[in-house]
């Protein structure tokens, strides 16, 4: 395969100061209709911005930066732009989140003829949608390994990376990367786990053991194992689930229950595929033989259960009041891949060490350097923290 990942970080954030260049020059906050955040601008996200704080709590944690509402149809009308360019190039684009999508290059397996057709990709996109839209492109054999490599240059940049190198490409990057949720990087970081290259030097055996079936997809992920298709939004699949009550029910409680559980193996589907869905169906079919249909649209691809059940319940509220039910369907429609955060991969090492020192500094104020203890680094590849201390030292004996 030859794949080209065209991404636009921050993508309303750019349209927005393309927009407003007044904007530009300062952090930005954009609000999706609930007053929470839609994107943030990097300055905004050094300061702790991340998706879907509310307004107040973001202006909190970056005082400095500009509130702006989002116009989300105006968003959806430039990545239909944006995907149109991308199909000059093939019939075969996966959209993946705002402004990203993966593109299948057919048989150019070549660098030497990909990179050419990268960067012309490059040139039309900022031609069509303006230079402060300016996107990073990553080029690769696999999906995962193409997204890295567009997440770890800068914007109107091109970054091919050949099959012979992929591993060594993706051995220092970040656990961040990889399309899990949030809690599993965070037990793999708690295990010391924090670059892709520890996570896939990993035994086969222990990773299945830990973390399922998703932890091993990731796992070969990690290792430049990627041979997922890249799949058109024309024919993007379309997961169903259908229930026949046995008598007609007016019960909301049962029909919720019910929708529930129609959707929880689809949505377990999704996990074990590294998959999300960007749109659900609900359809009602009433005893006086009518039917009702609602669907919600989220602002970045799901597959989480509390999520979808919350969504199911809102649906549902919004068709009460009509004949008894007779039959419900459940659909998840617009499946692409799982969308982590833009460029909060990769924080700045030598800030975080500045950060750990100021605290270090503190406690060595107020509770003296005799009651801190460092521990001594023995085995530092070790794949589990606690394998690569030694014994525990004072600071005051140093």
């Amino acid at each position: 395969m030859s794949i080209l990942y065209c991404a636009i970080p921050h993508f309303a954030v750019a349209l927005a100061r393309r927009d407003h260049p007044e904007l530009a020059g300062c952090p930005l906050i954009v609000l999706d209709p609930e007053d929470r955040v839609f994107d943030v601008s990097p300055e905004g996200a050094q300061q702790g911005v991340t998706l879907g704080l509310t307004a107040r709590i973001a202006q909190i944690r970056c005082p400095e930066a500009r509130l702006y509402s989002g116009d989300l149809e105006r968003c959806r009308q430039e990545l239909e732009g944006f995907l149109e360019v991308l199909e000059q190039f093939s019939s075969t684009v996966e959209p993946h989140g705002w402004g990203a999508a993966y593109v299948e290059l057919d048989s150019l397996d070549d660098r030497t003829h990909a990179v050419p057709l990268c960067q012309e990709s490059g040139r039309l996109v900022r031609q069509a949608l303006g230079q402060v839209l300016q996107p990073a492109i990553g080029w690769d054999n696999g999906k995962f390994t193409a997204c890295a490599a567009a997440q770890c240059i800068q914007p109107g940049h091109l970054l091919p990376v050949e099959k012979t190198r992929e591993r060594d490409f993706l051995h220092p990057l970040s656990v961040a990367l990889l399309p899990l949720p949030k809690d599993t990087i965070d037990h793999l970081r708690f295990l010391g786990l924090w670059t892709l290259g520890q996570y896939a030097s990993l035994p086969p055996a222990a990773v299945w053991q830990r973390f399922g079936q998703v932890g091993k997809q990731a796992h070969r992920l990690a290792q430049g194992k990627d041979n997922r298709p890249v799949v058109s939004r024309w024919k993007s699949p379309v997961l169903r689930g259908h229930y026949v009550f046995e008598v007609p029910i007016v019960e909301r409680d049962h029909v919720l229950a019910a929708a529930a559980h129609l959707v929880h193996p689809l949505l377990e589907e999704l996990r074990l595929k590294l998959r999300a869905c960007g749109r659900l169906r609900l359809v009602l079919c009433f005893d006086d033989e009518t039917t009702a249909e609602r669907t919600r649209d989220f602002l970045f691809p799901v597959a989480d259960r509390g999520l979808i059940e919350r969504a199911l319940q809102d649906l549902l509220d919004d068709m009460q009041g009509r004949a008894s039910i007779t039959e419900v369907s459940v659909v998840l429609e617009q499946i692409q891949d799982a969308v982590l955060e833009q460029l909060s991969l990769f924080p700045d090492p030598d800030e975080r060490a500045r950060k750990l020192h100021q605290i270090q500094s503190y406690l060595t104020a107020r509770f003296g350097a005799s009651r801190l203890w460092q521990a001594a680094l023995v085995h530092p590849n070790a794949p589990l923290a606690e394998w690569r201390i030694g014994d525990w030292q004072s600071e005051g004996m140093r």
